[in-house]
């Protein structure tokens, strides 16, 4: 009977416990760029800045909370900083990729998801 006393008060703390966590809606993965509804992902694939083509925006939101980076309208990164460069790859589709340009003063390319999915 002790034991049936016990059980049910220990049972309702982990559920009040579990119910109360809050969820900080984090994305999925690191490195990730969302820029005109298109989401990429950096690899660590080098492109020289021979191959860069114009730019094509600058992060404008930084944050590890997917709910802060809002609509299609925003560029925004979980990774890079805001005022981090964008860029077109020559002979390159931007829906497929773009390059950003990385801390280190070397540029990265950012694959779009849909675009890893397939190959």
């Amino acid at each position: 009977m002790k034991r049936k006393l016990l059980f049910i008060p220990v049972v309702s703390l982990i559920l009040l416990l579990i119910g109360c966590s809050s969820s900080s809606g984090s994305f999925a993965s690191d490195k990730m760029i969302k820029l005109k509804e298109e989401v990429y992902i950096t690899s660590n694939d080098i492109i020289s800045e021979e191959e860069l083509a114009e730019q094509v925006g600058e992060i404008e939101v930084s944050s590890t909370n997917e709910s802060d980076h809002g609509d299609g309208n925003v560029i925004s990164s979980n990774t890079y900083n805001v005022g981090t460069k964008l860029f077109k790859i020559k002979n390159e589709n931007s829906k497929d990729m773009i390059a950003v340009e990385d801390s280190t003063e070397k540029y990265l390319i950012a694959y779009n998801t849909k675009y890893k999915e397939i190959k």
